[in-house]
């Protein structure tokens, strides 16, 4: 529901959304038409499509439990999932070592490492993509935390509009940061 709408659109429909579809398995028995209807006012309806049809896929025949893929290969396998939403799940939820590039991650490593990068072009997110899998923590729970430090770092700190430097915890290592401090 967060991907690009605002967490106020979401907040008023994500708790009735779980109120009608409390699991998996509601979801993918629910007509189409209904899943549509929960998701009015969020915009971009092919994400209820996908969510929709992800849960079909992976809710079981009878009685059992849905599961989701816990790893990112496993998780982008499925409708809708792209690397970024497979890492993030993979990472969060699973506390599993995976790497996830949104646009302030992309900021952030591309500022603070590797100010030539176009993020733009194909070549520029594969560079950064590759650099936030090197930078990844050896363990999952670590990198759950490394993860949510970089998102929050370039939504805090290195963010698009204003770089706040005097306040940047990374800003001794900071390619961008020494070139315009020199």
């Amino acid at each position: 529901m967060l991907q690009q709408t605002q967490v106020s659109r979401v907040l008023l429909k994500y708790g009735e959304f779980l109120e009608r579809f409390p699991t998996l398995e509601s979801l993918a028995r629910a007509r189409p038409a209904r899943v549509m209807d929960a998701w009015n006012g969020l915009g971009y309806y092919a994400r209820a499509r996908n969510l929709h049809r992800l849960a079909k896929s992976v809710a079981r025949d009878g009685d059992g439990e849905a599961v989701l893929p816990n790893d990112p290969a496993g998780l982008r396998a499925l409708p809708g999932v792209g690397a970024y939403t497979a890492g993030a799940v993979a990472s969060f939820a699973f506390e599993r070592r995976a790497a996830l590039v949104d646009t302030n991650v992309a900021r952030v490593l591309r500022r603070v490492f590797a100010p030539g990068v176009d993020a733009t072009r194909g070549a520029g997110q594969r560079a950064l993509w590759a650099l936030a899998t090197a930078l990844l923590p050896r363990t999952g729970r670590t990198t759950y935390i490394h993860n949510q430090a970089l998102m929050e770092l370039g939504a805090l700190v290195c963010t698009a509009r204003i770089r706040h430097c005097d306040r940047c915890p990374v800003r001794a290592v900071c390619a961008t940061y020494a070139a315009n401090d020199s």
